[in-house]
């Protein structure tokens, strides 16, 4: 009888079964790490486009419609009456006076000029024309308002080449226009384009990347390095593809992505620049994680599929032995258990969310978290008070004695705000630069001008580390009437104005203005 050895043998099916369980694994193992690159270049590409649509609302918007707001009070004030022919042909002292406290107000702003319509003008600050300059002539600039064009928004120009400082500049304009619809000149904000370019330096982004804005034709208006003011950044043709309110646009030739959000007024882009490069990196670091997971899984399965060889080849001798020698007391039984683990972890971790609710600088909550908070309020129809605060003198102490001590004055004014209204429930917002908002509540309304004054005298009583530094703050204070929320803030807003021609150092409520 012919014994055909290989009928018996245990060897060849198992290595046949773990060959394919093996190749079975490495197929799977594959297609999970390509489909999960694929999903992490996507997840980067959503955390990169809200980190943009962060920086364009949380601080180009902000600084935008700061300066939008300063120039419709002060074009409204020069509308009145005869205050813009008195101040420029008049009283040009007591004008210029008036103007350069308009400036200390614009940290953002290098200059102001006031213009009627037969071209007389008052510049703050005072340039000297002296030479080529001797003669200046306002109406052949882009930003005087001529009564053809004559509307009541606010514009912004071009880039040319400003008059006095040779240089390269962009300027925010609005006609003065009387309650009877005559167009008695223009006001002119000159825009202080390194300064609001400077707090860029400070952002942080979730990846490696490039942060600036642009102008529709893709030249840097703002930018961390002033150098590169007024460069062409972005090619035209990919401008033409920016058609959206936001998005991103891959450059097949640079290999990076930007992504974008873009202002109506004015037609400006925030971008951010991301190369190809960084997105790679990104995904193949946390794919590595999961390729060697993948890769001891095999080794294990390697391995067992040899232990498994060996203690088959092991229990058949035994099973021989006790049939040869009868033996059976320690009859061996075939309890090896080939367990298949094919472990498909996902883990990432967002290290950057879709939206921060809370403010890093001061720990407050930020502007996101006011316009959620207060929206719900408002679809409840729950009633509360609206409070806006504003530290006085801001630039000043940035000037004098730095950003950084402007930013521990940031930290302490929230701290002290916090100490006071967080045990009550009450929450206190960084409402944008320099600005704080608080909401009470219906149960928190009686107690809200207190809270306010207990806030405002524990800030101007306080010693600061600098030499002669007096810190205070103005603010103003509003019931809601249930009116859309851009009139309460207006309000409010008008409340706080109040309080700094006053004097500032003190809180103004809307229903005594």
């Amino acid at each position: 009888m012919k014994l055909n050895s290989k009928n018996l043998s245990f060897t060849r099916p198992i290595v046949i079964s773990l060959g394919g369980i093996l190749l079975g694994f490495l197929l799977i193992a594959t297609l999970v790490t390509l489909n999960q690159r694929k999903d992490i270049i996507e997840d980067y590409h959503q955390i990169n486009r809200n980190f943009t649509r962060n920086l364009a609302v949380n601080y180009t918007a902000s600084i935008l419609q700061e300066n939008d707001y300063i120039l419709d009070r002060a074009v409204r004030y020069f509308a009145n009456n005869d205050a813009l022919n008195r101040t420029v042909n008049i009283d040009p002292k007591q004008g210029m006076e008036l103007m350069m406290q308009l400036v200390v107000l614009m940290p953002r702003v290098s200059s102001i000029s006031l213009v009627d319509t037969e071209g007389h003008y008052l510049r703050a600050p005072h340039l000297k024309l002296e030479g080529e300059n001797a003669t200046f002539d306002p109406k052949t600039r882009p930003w005087f308002v001529h009564q053809a064009s004559s509307s009541n928004y606010s514009h912004y120009t071009d880039v040319y080449t400003d008059f006095f400082t040779h240089q390269q500049a962009i300027t925010l304009y609005r006609p003065v226009v009387s309650s009877d619809g005559k167009l008695k000149g223009t006001l002119a904000f000159h825009l202080d384009l390194a300064s609001m370019g400077y707090t860029l330096r400070q952002m942080q982004s979730p990846v490696q990347g490039e942060y600036y804005v642009v102008n529709r034709e893709g030249k840097a208006v703002l930018h961390p390095d002033t150098g590169l003011l007024f460069k062409q950044l972005i090619p035209a043709r990919l401008m033409d593809k920016m058609n959206n309110g936001e998005g991103a646009v891959y450059d097949s030739n640079r290999h990076v992505w930007y992504y974008y959000y873009s202002f109506a007024n004015p037609d400006w882009f925030v971008v951010f620049k991301v190369s190809d490069d960084t997105l790679s990196a990104l995904a193949r670091h946390e794919s590595i994680i999961v390729t060697w997971g993948f890769s001891l899984a095999a080794i294990v399965i390697v391995l067992f599929g040899l232990y498994l060889r060996h203690a088959s080849r092991t229990v058949l001798m035994n099973i021989i032995n006790a049939i040869k020698t009868g033996e059976v007391k320690q009859a061996p039984k075939l309890e090896a258990m080939l367990s298949k683990a094919i472990i498909s972890n996902k883990e990432r971790e967002l290290t950057y969310v879709r939206q921060a609710t809370i403010d890093a600088l001061t720990g407050c909550k930020n502007r996101r978290a006011f316009d959620n908070d207060v929206a719900a309020l408002m679809k409840e129809d729950a009633a509360f008070s609206l409070a806006l605060i504003d530290i006085d003198n801001f630039k000043s102490i940035n000037d004098t004695w730095g950003h950084l001590s402007g930013d521990i004055v940031l930290r302490n004014v929230a701290r002290e705000g916090l100490s006071l209204l967080q045990p009550k429930g009450i929450s206190l917002y960084r409402y944008g630069g320099e600005e704080f908002a608080v909401v009470f509540e219906h149960d928190h309304q009686p107690e809200a001008l207190s809270l306010l004054e207990s806030w405002r005298e524990a800030i101007a009583q306080r010693t600061w580390r600098e030499d002669g530094m007096q810190v205070t703050f103005s603010a103003g204070l509003g019931k809601w009437n249930r009116e859309p929320l851009d009139q309460l803030i207006i309000t409010v807003d008008e409340a706080l104005y109040k309080a700094k021609q006053q004097g500032k150092n003190q809180i103004v409520c809307s229903d005594v203005i």
